[in-house]
């Protein structure tokens, strides 16, 4: 593959594994794609530019390319082109992100996800599973549910999860949520996607889930628990409690964005970052070069590569086109009646 093939986006293809809840109608609705015959009603996540397998359910997800390549193939071929001198550098030839569309067509389970320093110690995985929903859609009155509302003792939570009942979700956060809400789920809260919400997910590269409520799913303890003996999986797991004032400060408002800007809270950063672009008026916005996947989420418009530089390319976008941005294609123009997120890794460290 040459250098040359790179320096322009590409279109994602929808990538659906089988997951062990229902959903995925507003997925294919939002893609602008009819639902196929024989749809199992089974595909509530498209991965979108991912290097990351399934933990479980048969270890699929990984992106294959419009040619054909499987993505973490075609980012060795090239992949300072791809991901830029300083990711490199950095992190390596590993997107350190994976993103995707979720759709809750019911109740999710109460679970969390380990932390990066449990994970090295038990998992013998460098990535732990903070991550971000990007609320693009929800049902009135729909609701997510994020950590402990009062701290809760080891012997507690062992009984709670030992219950497989209500109490579980009883104990946690409700937050009702609309489009246009953000929300940065740090690994180890507890958490919950209600019915009837699409999201625009960010995560840390892993599918590393403790499920606290597993058996009205049909999850195996090993599947729920990751492999790991119970006691040991529920000590990855925040006690809490998430205090108002600090759910508070998980909570933005992507819509707000006018121009360019972060539609996470800092401390997203360490992890990974979701960039609202969306030009006012006539005007067009000029953003980076990054290695991005880049959500068209309202509108539509035209996305120009290369800022006018020999090799850049123009494409008209429209909602629910899901691009594959190289940093090698140069910064980004976007024009038009027209809002994109951008979700990109954090910034690597350029060279001295």
């Amino acid at each position: 593959m040459t250098t040359t093939q790179h320096l322009v986006p590409r279109h994602l293809p929808v990538n659906t594994p089988h997951r062990f809840y229902r959903g995925g109608e507003r997925i294919l609705a939002f893609r602008g794609l009819p639902v196929p015959d024989g749809f199992d009603g089974h595909r509530p996540e498209d991965w979108l530019a991912s290097t990351t397998r399934l933990f479980a359910e048969g270890g699929g997800g990984l992106t294959l390319l419009d040619d054909g390549a499987d993505l973490p193939s075609a980012l060795e071929s090239d992949p300072r082109e791809w991901l830029g001198d300083a990711h490199v550098d950095t992190f390596g030839v590993v997107p350190g992100l994976l993103t995707k569309l979720l759709d809750s067509g019911e109740r999710l389970p109460v679970h969390s996800h380990p932390d990066r320093a449990f994970a090295k110690a038990h998992l013998h995985c460098d990535n732990g599973k903070t991550e971000a929903w990007i609320v693009l859609d929800a049902e009135p009155g729909a609701r997510v549910w994020l950590g402990f509302r009062d701290e809760v003792s080891p012997e507690r939570l062992a009984e709670l999860v030992e219950a497989q009942d209500d109490q579980l979700l009883a104990a946690l956060n409700p937050v009702e949520v609309t489009r246009g809400d953000a929300i940065l789920v740090p690994a180890g809260q507890p958490h919950v996607i209600g019915e009837g919400v699409l999201v625009l997910e960010l995560q840390e590269p892993t599918d590393l889930s403790v499920m606290l409520e597993h058996q009205r799913f049909g999850l195996e303890e090993a599947h729920a628990f990751l492999g790991l003996e119970r006691g040991l999986a529920l000590r990855s797991v925040d006690r809490g409690p998430l205090t108002p004032e600090a759910l508070a400060g998980l909570r933005r408002r992507w819509s707000d964005v006018v121009g360019s800007g972060g539609a996470l809270p800092a401390q997203a950063d360490t992890f990974f970052r979701a960039q609202v672009v969306r030009p006012t008026g006539p005007e067009p916005v000029t953003v980076e070069a990054a290695f991005a996947v880049t959500v068209v989420v309202d509108g539509h418009g035209t996305l120009v590569t290369g800022a006018g530089d020999t090799g850049g390319a123009s494409m008209d976008i429209t909602r629910g086109d899901v691009l594959l941005v190289p940093h090698g294609a140069g910064s980004v123009r976007v024009e038009g009646d027209v809002t994109v997120i951008r979700c990109m890794p954090p910034y690597g460290t350029p060279a001295a």
